[in-house]
């Protein structure tokens, strides 16, 4: 449970993970925010028949996330670019991105014998609310304030998924029918939002051809090569990342969970700037920004102070804040909430440290390599 202010315990955690590794003196700051263009709940009307459905209301993503919006994007946007750098650079989030989503008609018409997956494109075609969510974030990129970067081919284990169907889950089914993901509806012993888990390491060859393809149709949808990445739910093998090395990903998050194939993990930790045999550069996500986690929860104030932390020890702040916050389909005053919330922080940081830098993923890259 987050509390308020940062505990004692946080403070130690926050020093030991900013202590080691590699340092810079510039005060640099960005904001990595994962699941941009995976599903979620369809509507507040599936969200509500499957919380109804499942007995359980699911956690605040199964409440208030959903496929973004042209105007979750023009809004975000908006906040972003009226807060400026020492350089009169404006915030730039690198939104950790899907590039595909389960192709629910294709599946349906093959009898659930085969998963397929659609272009993120084609799932924003899907709504009127979201047809011209691509066009949007390209203005985004334009402009300076968006960047996007790799979370994987989608956010869905397709196999562990279609194994949910092909037994006839009742729940499963459910959320399916209304096109959407609810955590209530996945059984625990098929939770297939870990995208790049594994349930023996036969599964490692389907999974190392999901990294190869995700990065080949990020480029197509993107045009330019994913540098960055971070695994859904932070559970990776090895090999996959391997994979995604050999594929243009120079940098992945330094904390990551190693599935063993029994329902267990191995947990990894690497620290800024270190680096693997596949020649990948780590770094950590050391600060946060979680709104729509606890709306009773002051995060300006938690995140600065952690920033604060990062700073001390020649560390950038990255912080960590996932798309749910800035998503207003299901109920809108999450959004509003947020955004305001976000301004404030921007507007704190300026004035905290009026020499800070604004940059992006591959910046931070090229700053570990000078």
């Amino acid at each position: 449970m987050y509390q308020q202010k940062l505990s004692f315990r946080d403070k130690l955690a926050k020093n030991y993970i900013n202590a080691v590794g590699w340092r810079t003196k510039r005060k640099l700051v960005l904001i990595e925010s994962d699941d941009w263009g995976t599903i979620r709940a369809a509507s507040r009307q599936a969200y509500e028949s499957l919380c109804a459905e499942s007995g359980k209301d699911g956690t605040f993503f199964d409440k208030y996330d959903s496929l973004e919006s042209a105007k979750d994007l023009e809004l975000l946007f908006e906040v972003l670019s009226s807060v400026k750098d020492k350089d009169g650079n404006p915030f730039v989030m690198s939104p950790i991105s899907v590039v595909a989503n389960p192709d629910f008609e294709a599946v349906e018409r093959n009898g659930f014998s085969e998963y397929v997956y659609e272009s993120v494109l084609d799932t924003y075609k899907r709504s009127p609310h979201t047809e011209h969510s691509f066009d949007v974030a390209q203005q985004g990129i334009n402009s300076g304030v968006w960047f996007p970067q790799f979370h994987g081919r989608e956010h869905i284990n397709g196999k562990r998924w279609l194994k949910a169907l092909q037994i006839d889950d009742k729940l499963s089914k459910k959320a399916f029918a209304y096109k959407s993901i609810h955590r209530g509806c996945i059984r625990e012993d098929m939770d297939s939002l870990k995208a790049f888990d594994i349930d023996s390491v036969d599964d490692l060859k389907y999974l190392r051809d999901v990294m190869a393809e995700g990065l080949s149709l990020f480029e197509k949808v993107w045009g330019y090569r994913a540098s960055a990445f971070c695994a859904p739910c932070g559970i990776i093998r090895t090999e996959t990342l391997n994979v995604a090395a050999q594929n243009g990903i120079k940098m992945s998050a330094g904390q990551y969970f190693m599935p063993q194939g029994d329902g267990t993990y191995k947990k990894i930790d690497n620290f800024w700037g270190g680096r693997s045999k596949n020649g990948l550069v780590f770094y950590r996500r050391n600060c946060k920004f979680e709104p729509a986690r606890d709306h009773n929860i002051d995060w300006v104030d938690r995140c600065l102070s952690e920033i604060k932390i990062a700073f001390r020890w020649g560390k950038p702040a990255n912080i960590d804040s996932h798309r749910v916050n800035f998503i207003g389909g299901i109920y809108p005053e999450n959004r509003d909430y947020t955004l305001k919330e976000l301004k404030r922080l921007l507007k704190e940081i300026v004035r905290h440290w009026p020499d800070v830098e604004f940059v992006n993923s591959e910046q931070i890259y090229k700053s570990i390599n000078d």
